[in-house]
């Protein structure tokens, strides 16, 4: 009797097994809901309207630039003009004031065009341009000068472009004095083996490389 009380048993747990293993598989290949969307590391910042530029690249109140217009028969001269402190400037034509400062070049062509597309002109293309702009490199490298500011570089990249360090440099303590004078100690030696300790510089930095003290 025992042995065949244990004999159902076993055959009734065989049965459940089967069925709830059959019911996970089938939970598993039907998805009712739409996907789940991807998830991002909660350390990155990211900007809903696509931006995310460092905020040095972005255009700021005392910066000049020229307001250049193209796709039409007869254009406009261009238009060079300085942000105002409130950040904002007075394109031709428009009768109001725009926000220029915290956006990006590409970012206020897109709303000039905006502005005059189809109020103004049926069609034209505006392109911006903004005054040279410059960082600096000196101290123990073998050739200080003042570098132009074309596009994202590191702190590394720009020793590299002033002829790299001289043989007295502090390569472990290397100095950036940023355009609000904040200062940012930069381990260069660290920063060539691991890209992610080095720093980027922006217009209007000074990098100096100190001597090592023997």
């Amino acid at each position: 009797m025992i042995k065949e009380s244990l004999g159902r048993a076993t055959s009734k747990i065989a049965s459940w097994s089967c069925l709830l293993f059959v019911a996970m598989m089938m939970s598993g290949c039907v998805n009712d809901g739409p996907p789940t969307p991807p998830t991002h590391d909660p350390g990155v910042t990211i900007d809903p309207n696509g931006g995310g530029a460092p905020s040095s690249d972005l255009l700021e109140p005392g910066n000049t630039i020229t307001i250049s217009f193209s796709g039409l028969s007869t254009l406009p001269v261009p238009f060079t003009c300085r942000i105002r402190e409130d950040g904002t400037i007075s394109p031709p034509y428009l009768d109001k004031q725009i926000k220029a400062a915290g956006k990006t070049i590409g970012t206020l062509e897109q709303e000039l065009e905006k502005e005059y597309v189809p109020r103004i002109y049926r069609t034209i293309n505006v392109t911006i341009r903004t005054a040279d702009r410059f960082y600096f490199v000196g101290g123990e490298v073998r050739q200080p000068s003042r570098q132009p500011y074309v596009g994202r570089i590191t702190v590394t990249q720009a020793i590299q472009s002033a002829g790299d360090f001289t043989d007295f440099a502090n390569q472990r303590k290397v100095r950036v004095i940023r355009a609000n004078n904040k200062v940012q100690i930069v381990d260069c030696e660290a920063a060539l083996e691991d890209p992610t300790k080095d720093a980027l510089i922006y217009p209007g930095d000074r990098i100096v490389v100190d001597s090592k003290i023997f």
